[in-house]
């Protein structure tokens, strides 16, 4: 069908750099720089916001 796989909080096609949520269950998996507010790759592990609060919450 020829769709590109949407990712992000923006549910958009990959384009221009972004990064991978290190939780291997996050339902969006990679995020678009400026939607996270990235502006260079981030050093060590990097989880979106969404899965930072699940993790939170389970400690």
């Amino acid at each position: 069908n020829g769709e590109e796989p949407l990712y992000c909080l923006c549910r958009q096609v990959s384009y221009g750099d972004m990064v991978a949520c290190d939780n291997d269950e996050c339902p969006y998996e990679w995020f678009h720089y400026e939607c996270v507010g990235l502006t260079e790759p981030p050093k060590g592990t990097w989880y979106c916001a969404e899965c930072l609060s699940k993790i939170k919450k389970q400690r």
